[in-house]
């Protein structure tokens, strides 16, 4: 029982980081607070539903398919929210609350209120030997999640170009007095966050079910993970999803479904009091 539950709250985690990565990535760079992030979440989570019931696309085809289309997706949110005057985070926080409601107007005029669900083809492997299971959707998370966050890693800590963005991230002022082209950091990150929110999707529509008003719980925990490990942490994001998946499914486990929504909210607000700027430690400064 507590190896089943160990794999449940990976898997449940690694989901967690996947959806906040591209968060956090793009919040850290232009300090545009996305609030529509769980409805673009839900886009290409949509998207994916669409190519596999009615295009019959096979799953992992329809990954690669969505991260281009919410790449551009991402592009054209860029080009709105560049011209935002000061104060940044407070105008791009109120312009994407409408975005988001006009999201989720536009997914329940196409898709309906009713629930979909991607479904997940083949039998889940068998553990006997620790008598648990481990279903192709929970191994595909981990391994994806794993996959994305090693591939940020080393774009931010081993070209040039992720200097480039970490110096932006720590202060953009600076970074424009060194020579570093902060609006093209900018329109970089707006480009990796939508990939990662595309590849995000098709497996939110495998895990829990679609529908157009789903996306604030996609913020919640991509707010929550970005406040506990820091804008633009990658190895603390991957570590702070699997500690959110464990806390809500140890909720899940002990009082049941219907709490989990309140354990993170109650997450939230105590990160929010105790310490803002996040628990983790900070990664080293840029070489300069």
């Amino acid at each position: 029982m507590l190896l089943q539950f160990l794999i449940n709250a990976l898997s449940l985690g690694s989901f967690y980081a996947l959806v906040a990565l591209g968060f956090s990535l793009i919040f850290g760079v232009t300090r545009a607070f996305n609030l529509a992030h769980g409805e673009l979440v839900l886009l290409s989570g949509y998207l994916g539903y669409a190519l596999s019931k009615y295009l019959h696309v096979p799953f992992l085809l329809t990954l690669p398919i969505c991260m281009l289309c919410l790449l551009f997706v991402a592009l054209l949110l860029h080009r709105l929210l560049r011209r935002v005057q000061e104060p940044i985070e407070l105008n791009t926080l109120v312009i994407t609350f409408g975005l988001a409601l006009v999201l989720q107007n536009c997914m329940l005029l196409f898709f309906s209120a009713n629930y979909r669900l991607i479904p997940c083809t083949g039998a889940p492997f068998e553990l006997s030997w620790a008598q648990c299971t481990v279903t192709r959707t929970q191994a595909m998370l981990i391994a994806l999640s794993l996959l994305a966050t090693a591939l940020v890693y080393i774009l931010l800590w081993k070209t040039f170009l992720g200097k480039a963005l970490r110096a932006t991230i720590q202060d953009p002022e600076a970074a424009r007095l060194a020579g570093i082209h902060v609006g093209r950091m900018s329109l970089i990150a707006f480009g990796i966050g939508g990939m990662l929110i595309g590849l995000a999707g098709p497996l939110y529509g495998r895990t829990a079910y679609l529908h157009p008003f789903g996306g604030t719980e996609a913020t919640l925990i991509a707010i929550i993970i970005t406040i506990f490990a820091g804008a633009g942490r990658v190895r603390s994001i991957l570590l702070g999803g699997w500690l959110l998946g464990s806390v809500e499914s140890l909720a899940i486990f002990t009082l049941g479904a219907s709490w989990r929504d309140l354990v993170s909210g109650v997450l939230l607000i105590v990160l929010l009091l105790l310490t803002p700027e996040g628990w983790l430690p900070r990664q080293a400064k840029p070489s300069r």
